[in-house]
């Protein structure tokens, strides 16, 4: 009996604690992406992923931090910490975009959101992307 409350009160735990860190960063879709980057003027989209899967294929307007790298690359955030950061990468199960809002977080920015289904996604519905170096900017 006491196991089985034990049990009940560590799943509660868990559930809760995931909930949280879902909650930090809202997920969005292909289609609210969009909208954001047509209609915010401060916003910046980052891809989490490594530069020469950047170059390869990435969404216009997105700049290159890879997520191991945050700490390093503050030269490309916005100094206003509460300008939205907007993070991709491999799709649903990478997690390169987390860990990277994370790293932002920490920096004290405020407004995060992910794109989780990221790059292959955003491909698949073949929406425009861009190849190369040419990296994006702050809006």
């Amino acid at each position: 009996m006491i196991f089985a409350r034990v049990f009940m009160l560590l799943f509660g735990l868990l559930l809760f604690f995931a909930s949280t860190a879902r909650a930090q960063y809202p997920v969005i879709n292909a289609e609210q992406l969009q909208t954001d980057l047509k209609s915010n003027n401060n916003m910046l989209l980052i891809d989490s992923r490594m530069p020469e899967e950047y170059e390869q294929a990435h969404i216009p307007a997105a700049v290159s931090i890879p997520a191991h790298r945050m700490n390093m690359e503050t030269a490309k955030l916005p100094k206003d910490k509460t300008t939205l950061l907007v993070f991709y990468c491999r799709g649903l199960g990478c997690t390169l975009s987390k860990t990277a809002a994370s790293a932002a977080v920490g920096m004290g920015y405020t407004h995060i959101r992910i794109y989780q289904a990221g790059m292959p996604d955003w491909l698949l519905k073949s929406y425009p992307v861009v190849k190369g170096k040419l990296p994006g900017k702050l809006k």
